[in-house]
């Protein structure tokens, strides 16, 4: 009987070996497809950024840009940089129009509401950033004695 019992419990102890080794496994070749994943995301984050700053670096050498060609080049090596890291980011159209907002905040409150129009698209826009300044036109009808 002493026998049987220490068969069983050798057979029960292979069991669980073989269970814990398939579960080692699995875990090991979870995390090896990971660091794949990961490094190929790397490599087509890194080749982006190369290509992005290239880009962004003939504008530079062209005179393109709206800036000093050293403040651009500066610029564009910091923005590949950070696109390397994963912490570049581009604004959605709502934080964009949030920031366009925001700097009405600055204006007395009798300007504010047609910073706002303004801001929202309404009236006149000329010019660009790329040019020195966008000017927004908006023309109200004031009462004489107002």
């Amino acid at each position: 009987m002493k026998h049987d019992q220490t068969a069983i419990n050798h057979t029960s102890n292979q069991r669980t070996a073989k269970k814990t080794a398939g579960l080692i496994a699995a875990v090991i070749s979870s995390l090896l497809l990971v660091n794949v994943s990961t490094a190929a995301d790397r490599q087509d984050t890194s080749a982006n950024a190369r290509a992005r700053y290239e880009y962004e670096k003939s504008i530079c050498n062209n005179g393109q840009s709206n800036q000093a060609r050293e403040t651009c080049l500066r610029e564009a090596g910091a923005a590949k940089q950070q696109a390397q890291l994963g912490t570049l980011t581009t604004a959605s159209e709502d934080q964009l129009q949030r920031n366009r907002e925001l700097r009405c905040n600055a204006l007395p409150p009798a300007d504010r509401e047609y910073c706002l129009q303004r801001m929202r698209g309404e009236g006149t826009q000329s010019g660009s950033a790329q040019s020195g300044g966008i000017s927004r036109e908006l023309v109200v009808p004031v009462k004489p004695g107002q």
